[in-house]
């Protein structure tokens, strides 16, 4: 059995506002913390079922969140950007029977704790044929194309609940409940863990979800920005359509083009980081 986790912040038990997600910011050092003991109870808890390989993609920020020394000695990690496949990079390595999502939290458009849809800085909303979509609408497009389903997710309340509408063979472990955008009510670190673990184990041990099958014969991707600047420079690229003053759309052939079209947007700079 072998298990892939794909781990965000904002879902964390613990981690109520944006400050606590940033690099430099009050608490994130506590928060990474957080989250790593999240992600080792997961860990730990698939191996101890009997998962012989755990593959998990840090998936915030700059991708280098998690303490490595406080997972588990078997955990392979996916780190820092860009990478093609964004949060589910590491997917395509091999045939995962589980693809649990910790951290999570509601897109753009639905209310929740912290919520957004891939870059709150400079996304509003992002919409596949029509319909906004948040992050794991997105990655789990990306988790079919390689015939893996959505096992587990945790999050906050509202995530778990609207998770659990989309994708109800799937597993939602609430460890927060939102008393506003960046309020709420929290289950204690060790709490949120221990209930990890456990809807880990009963996951496990229960029958595999189906596979799911990805969606073919191409999808419209439009995605809304801040910002006219973005929307007018890609329509100067073949392929893009600008339909609005901060809006483009693209037609892309599956959810793999989706993830790629959406990192190229979101991280491409002139000038690197080097």
């Amino acid at each position: 059995m072998k298990v892939f986790i794909s781990a965000d912040i904002e879902g964390v038990a613990g981690v109520v506002s944006w400050d606590q997600t940033l690099r430099g910011g009050h608490e994130y050092d506590r928060a990474c913390g957080w989250m790593t003991g999240e992600v080792a109870a997961a860990s730990e808890a698939a191996f101890t079922a009997g998962a012989e390989r755990v593959v998990v993609a840090d998936s915030h920020g700059t991708g280098q969140n998690l303490i490595l020394d406080e997972l588990p000695d078997r955990v392979e990690t996916v780190r820092a950007w860009p990478r093609p496949l964004g949060m589910m990079q590491g997917l395509e390595t091999d045939q995962f029977d589980h693809v649990f999502c910790v951290g999570y939290h509601t897109g753009a458009s639905e209310a929740g704790m912290l919520n957004h849809t891939c870059n709150g800085a400079g996304f509003v909303d992002i919409r596949i044929d029509g319909a906004s979509v948040d992050e794991l609408d997105i990655y789990a497009g990306v988790a079919a194309h390689f015939g893996a389903p959505i096992s587990l997710v945790s999050g906050d309340t509202a995530f778990c609940e609207s998770a659990a509408r989309r994708f109800p063979s799937c597993r939602a472990v609430a460890v927060k409940t939102a008393t506003g955008r960046m309020s709420g009510q929290s289950l204690s670190p060790a709490s949120a863990r221990q209930k990890i673990c456990e809807a880990v184990a009963e996951v496990v041990a229960g029958p595999r979800p189906p596979s799911p099958n990805p969606q073919r014969g191409g999808l419209r991707l439009e995605i809304d920005f801040k910002w006219h600047h973005p929307a007018e420079t890609l329509s100067y690229l073949d392929g893009f359509e600008r339909t609005g003053e901060h809006t483009v759309a693209i037609d892309v052939d599956d959810h793999l083009a989706v993830a790629r079209t959406i990192q190229f947007i979101g991280s491409y700079k002139l000038v690197p980081d080097l």
